[in-house]
């Protein structure tokens, strides 16, 4: 699961410094919109469930690589330029990840011994949640920017990619109870086919 976290983490930062590096922002703005991009989703879920002190507060390898992939990103623009399907490609695993992330952290932080008679609730918040870490950065960073948050444009899958991902894991993990590496696997999968 950490891996997982740390690999959203890079892509998001990477999605995230990339559209800034597009607006033709200095080398502090495209690192702060790659930040923001990469731990947003999961900063409004922890505040959300009450999990503090945030992820990334007591574990630097978020900022540090986040920071990292912004730079990288900031001096190799051209790596993405090529081809559209790449950065595409970068997004779709980032948002794939943290989906799974996002579904399980809340489900272990408030559900895991209590899960008797709140199924329905548990379903539903964990399923929200899981979205929101998906996609809650990229709306963050979009209106920082003064942009229509892409997750919401009519002709975008990016929800719908999000939800079923969600969805898909939290009914083989916790429901049928599939080791979580095969339920992750299938949910990423799942959702990289919709994105």
């Amino acid at each position: 699961m950490y891996f997982l976290d740390l690999l959203g983490t890079v892509a998001f930062a990477i999605t995230g410094a990339y559209k800034a590096k597009g607006r033709s922002l200095n080398v502090f703005g495209v690192i702060f919109l790659g930040i923001l991009t990469a731990v947003g989703g999961g900063t409004i879920r922890d505040l959300i469930i009450g999990r503090v002190p945030l992820f990334y507060l007591k574990d630097y390898n978020y900022l540090l690589l986040g920071i990292l992939a912004s730079i990288i990103t900031y001096f190799m623009p051209i790596f993405f330029k090529k081809k559209y399907s790449f950065f595409r490609l970068i997004d779709s695993i980032g948002l794939a990840a943290f989906v799974v992330i996002g579904t399980k952290i809340p489900f272990d932080y408030l559900y895991f011994n209590n899960l008797n008679n709140n199924l329905i609730i548990s379903f539903l918040v964990c399923i929200f949640l899981g979205v929101l870490t998906g996609f809650g950065g990229g709306v963050i960073r979009d209106a920082v920017m003064g942009d229509t948050p892409f997750a919401f444009m009519k002709k975008s899958n990016y929800a719908i990619s999000a939800f079923m991902g969600a969805f898909v894991f939290y009914v083989f993990f916790i429901i049928l109870k599939l080791d979580f590496f095969l339920a992750a696997v299938f949910s990423m999968f799942f959702t990289l086919y919709l994105r």
